[in-house]
Order: C-alpha cells, then structure tokens, then sequence
C-alpha cells in the first residue's frame, strides 16, 4: 500500500525518508573510508598493494556474508528492529579501526564494520516496498543510494582535510559517535509501514496483526530456496558482482593510489578529485533512477549506464598519461554512468514476490558486495606484479587494471542480455519473453 493512499504527513515521510537516507550515508562512507588514505596506510603499515586489497575487502566480505542472515532477519522481525541491532557492531569496528596497529586488526574492524553497515540499504529499501507503490521503487531506490552516496563524497576531500589535519584515527572516532545517534534515530523515526497499516508491517509483526502464525525458520530457509531458484537471479548477480565490484575498486581504493603513484598529489589533491567522481556518482543515481519511467524498462537503462561505465573504463586503460583534468572528466563520467545500479536494483527487486523482498534483495546485495570484495584484491595483485610493497605503482600497472575491470564489465553485460526486462507499466514485473 502506498503512503499516499495512507495519507501520511508529509513531515512524517520526509523524517522517515531523512533518517533512512543518513543511515546509509554511515555505509558509503565506511566502504569507501580506506580510499583516500591508502598511500597513508600502505607508508605507516608497509603494506602491499595486495594487503590494501585485502583490508579494504575485508569490509565487503563481512557485508556480502552477512546478507543471508540479514535477509532473513529482515523478513522474519522487520527492517526497524535488524537495523537498530546490527549498527551496533559497526560502532564496535569504527572504535577498534581507531586504536589499531596491524594489518590483522584493522582488517577485523573493517569486517566489524561490513557486518554492522549490512542492513542499511536493503532495509530502507524494504521498507520504500511498503511506504511506496511498486512503479516508485526504482526513484526510491535511486533517492536513497544517491543520498548515502554523499557519505561516499565525506569519504573524498573532507576525509583527507581532516585526516591531515587531525590524523585518521580521529576520523573514525567521530565516526562511532555519530553512527551511535544514528542507531537512536533509527530506532524512534523507523517503521515497517505505514501508519494504520499494520497488515504490510515486516516480518512476525504483520503476521500477527494479520492474526497468522509467524513464518518458522524453516519456512524462512525454504524461501531462501525459492529465490535461489529463480532464472533470473544469475543474470542480475552477474550485473551486481562485477558493476558494483568495479565501482568500489575505483571510488573505493584504487583511484587514490592511483592519483598519488601517477600525478603525486598529497591526501587532500586526491580527495578534490575523488570528490568530483562521488558528487557524480550521486548525480547519476538521480539520473538513473527516473530512466525506467521514461523508457518503461529497467533493462534498457542499465544496459546503457553499464555501457558507458565499460566506455570510461576502457579511456583509462588505454590513455597514456593524460592530463590530471582529462582524468578528472573520465572519473566525473565514470561516476555518472554507475548510477545506473539504481535501476539495476529496482530489476531484482521486481523478479521476485513480496514475502520474498526481504532474502531477494539481500541475495543481490550479497553479490554486490561479494564482488566489491573479490575485485579489489584481484586488483591489488594486479598492481602488486608491478610494484614493491611501500613503493608507487608505475602507470602500467594502473592500466593493467582498469583494463581488466573493463573486461569484467563487457562480459557481465554479455550476460545480463539474456535476462527478461520488467517494465514499470506493468508494475515492475518480469515481461514475458
């Protein structure tokens, strides 16, 4: 049911749809923290490009790992409550990234942090499922992943202002204090539905204003095999493993490498230019995320948005040694055509029915995250064929790379082809063949 229908204050969405928003702002900009300061952590650590890899991934490891779980808690007990209980853990991994002197615990504090962060986009959207009407989701979903981009944009130049400045151990201090009134806020300002519509509320609780039993963990598992089994599913994982990898290896980790070994801009320089590819970023997924509306296709949008992203890739691996403002364009394009991940969400979300939201959408995350994890170390090792451990990578070995994450978009794109569409004129579901 939709929230007009309901005729909710509009006070009351824009509070709801603020917290959810800022909620995510926590997520984008955790993932992306290590990007802007990796030369700093390589030098203080001695750490390999591999190492880099490894403990940037160790966020999205933990992320992808926990999204079964975190499916299942999101149908069973509801996005308010799994949000409000797994923030907690990313508080606990921004404390301990803080005081940490090695590799091993700032990878566990990363993982601290991915499991933590886990519910902060799949539970807002779930809860757009039921605020919203179906043909909306894609704008919401574009509303939602633009706005926590902006904790990404955190993540560029003003994460290396201040890490200069104060150091980046107080960067994250600050972090878990604001990410702890952050899970306050969820908790008061967060519903599983509506107002008066109790009937649509998450998980156990709905069921029982419905007078039906809660669903058993075992039915919450053999729901899990339904959405496994689904034809479509492959195809979209592909899209999320490899589009989602590709764009945290870039913003995420390893354009501030890149920027520092080939143009040797300082913390701050580097942040200026990834500010540009997150501020573009969050422009795309406004962009993106009205294009299914105006074609009546999520296909279609994704297919051009991942197109140009292989297009930008390709101009980066294939230029020598452009100008730092020619770099800056293709990150700025980059960012844009990534926004098309709105759409490609909006996708999943149509292929599978409402008791199956929460574990379908979650399924699709988990590969999303996977892939952001699995990339990024194939990069690093990319990169470290070519350079020491605490020595700058030559250009080659950056070309190597975005090469390679090039490749890995045209084949999912080959793949994804064979998926049906879903378009929003027939309220967002799969379209016969």
């Amino acid at each position: 049911m939709s929230i007009t229908s309901l005729r909710a204050p509009p006070a009351r969405i824009v509070l709801l749809v603020g917290v959810l928003c800022a909620s995510y702002m926590i997520s984008q900009f955790l993932r992306s923290s290590t990007g802007v300061i990796a030369p700093e952590l390589a030098q203080e650590l001695n750490l390999a490009p591999q190492s880099l890899g490894v403990l940037s991934g160790a966020f999205f490891f933990a992320f992808a790992a926990a999204q079964i779980p975190a499916g299942l808690m999101l149908d069973r007990y509801g996005a308010r409550i799994s949000m409000s209980l797994l923030i907690s853990f990313a508080i606990a991994g921004a404390l301990l990234f803080a005081s940490a002197n090695s590799l091993l615990a700032l990878s566990i504090a990363r993982a601290l942090m991915g499991l933590g962060c886990s519910c902060l986009l799949i539970g807002p959207l779930m809860i757009y499922t039921r605020w919203f009407p179906r043909g909306r989701f894609a704008t919401m979903s574009g509303i939602q992943i633009a706005a926590g981009t902006f904790g990404g944009i955190f993540a560029t130049a003003p994460l290396g202002f201040i890490a200069h400045w104060a150091g980046w151990r107080m960067v994250f201090f600050y972090t878990a204090a604001f990410t702890a009134i952050m899970g306050v806020l969820v908790w008061l300002v967060a519903r599983d539905s509506p107002p008066g519509d109790d009937a649509v509320s998450g998980g156990g609780q709905g069921r029982q204003a419905r007078g039906e039993a809660s669903e058993s963990l075992w039915r919450s598992f053999l729901g899990l095999g339904e959405v496994l089994r689904n034809p479509s599913l492959p195809h979209l994982l592909m899209v999320q493993f490899v589009g989602l990898g590709s764009a945290a290896s870039v913003l995420g980790l390893w354009a501030s490498p890149f920027l520092h070994d080939a143009y040797g801009l300082d913390g701050p320089e580097r942040g200026n230019v990834l500010l540009v590819l997150a501020v573009s970023t969050a422009a795309g997924m406004l962009f993106w995320g009205q294009m299914d509306l105006r074609f009546d296709s999520r296909k279609k949008p994704v297919l051009a948005g991942a197109g140009g992203s292989m297009a930008m890739l390709g101009l980066l691996a294939f230029l020598r040694q452009p100008d730092l403002a020619v770099v800056t364009l293709i990150f700025a394009g980059l960012g844009f055509c990534n926004g098309y991940a709105a759409v490609a969400i909006a996708h999943g979300r149509a292929i599978f029915p409402d008791h199956l939201t929460g574990r379908g959408i979650a399924l699709l995350n988990m590969g999303g995250m996977a892939g952001a994890g699995v990339m990024q170390y194939v990069c690093g090792v990319i990169v470290g064929l070519f350079a020491a451990p605490g020595t700058p990578a030559p250009p080659a070995a950056y070309h190597a790379l975005f090469g390679f994450l090039m490749l890995s978009m045209g084949l999912a794109l080959l793949f994804y082809t064979r998926v049906r569409d879903a378009r929003p004129s027939c309220d967002g579901q799969i379209s016969p063949p």
